[in-house]
């Protein structure tokens, strides 16, 4: 049988199958598709840090580098795969937010707390700024006070604070008591490792598992670090730490329609952090400043898993070592 392949009868066969042929290559691309689609790891939710600027704040986002850098120095835990940064305008960002926000995305947002909107005799007539958002997304941040924010008899917020503390307590122990200043309980850690990276396709045998197990603690150390700096920078007498806390004066309807009156602690001062301006800065003033800049932990993000919630504590210290 003669099966040399000549000129002509290629050509015969591209002129009879070439539909063949096209179809053959489309579905390996689809197959490869499929392939990667279903075995590559794919970052979460809690994976993923998302970084909001609100509208007025210049962000130049590329002052915080690549998330390969923010793993390095310990900005971010080598568990967040992604990170992404949005700057809300005053035209569509409220949109915006609420999209996101209701798609449960969000971790951090900068902005600046500003002055009150008022008519010639100083009534109040709007928000801006921190106490806008606030007015809108309250509920979508984490309430930063000492003690629990009761809202009502069916709604109690938990301290953004207290909470961390309780999940460090889990692994930081002395004498088998919860202890923040205490020893890392290896076995403690590894036992929670091994429970939530079930499904997560970066751990497929024992030695990826105990090289994670590895990143794990350290992972828990720099949040220990991180959580224990930020909670003294915020809870003692001085007002010149890089970090302190800001408490503005809400007016806001109760769940029985009356108007009140609080004091609400929602957000970081990030104001005494000198050289700030080089990343975030609030252009409703001139020259843009950072002096009356905050930022809000979001209720959403990374919120959804635990062990992922507290990335903000490092994140913190690590905007307070570059830019102070």
């Amino acid at each position: 049988m003669d099966a040399k392949i000549t000129k002509s009868r290629l050509g015969l066969l591209l002129s009879y199958d070439w539909i063949k042929i096209i179809g053959i290559c489309v579905a390996a691309v689809l197959v490869w598709t499929l392939l990667f689609t279903t075995l590559a790891t794919r970052a979460t939710s809690g994976q993923i840090f998302e970084i909001y600027a609100y509208a007025g704040v210049r962000a130049n986002f590329n002052q915080l580098g690549t998330l390969d850098g923010l793993h390095r120095k310990g900005a971010l835990s080598r568990d967040v795969l992604e990170f992404t940064s949005t700057s809300l305008t005053s035209d569509y960002g409220d949109t915006v937010l609420q999209a996101h926000t209701s798609a449960g995305q969000g971790d951090v947002i900068f902005v600046p707390d500003t002055a009150d909107e008022t008519d010639e005799e100083g009534n109040v007539t709007g928000y801006t700024g921190l106490k806008d958002y606030l007015s809108s997304y309250f509920n979508n941040s984490y309430w930063l006070g000492e003690e629990d924010l009761v809202l009502s008899e069916s709604y109690t917020m938990k301290s953004y604070f207290t909470s961390c503390a309780e999940y460090l307590g889990r692994f930081f122990k002395t004498d088998g008591q919860a202890d923040l200043n205490g020893t890392l309980d290896k076995s403690a850690a590894e036992t929670n490792f091994r429970s939530r990276i079930k499904g997560d396709k970066r751990y497929k045998n024992e030695t990826q598992i105990a090289a994670g197990l590895e990143e794990e603690y350290v992972r828990l150390e720099n949040l220990r670090t991180s959580f224990n700096t930020v909670y003294e920078w915020t809870h003692n007498d001085s007002a010149d730490d890089p970090i302190e806390l800001r408490t503005v004066t809400m007016t806001y309807t109760d769940a029985s329609d009356k108007e009140q009156t609080a004091e609400w602690t929602f957000a970081f001062d990030l104001g005494n952090i000198r050289n700030l301006s080089e990343f975030v800065a609030d252009t409703s003033v001139s020259p843009a400043t950072s002096e009356n800049m905050c930022m809000a932990v979001m209720r959403s993000g990374n919120s959804s898993e635990e062990d992922l919630r507290y990335e903000p504590f490092t994140f913190l210290t690590y905007l307070a070592e570059k830019f102070g």
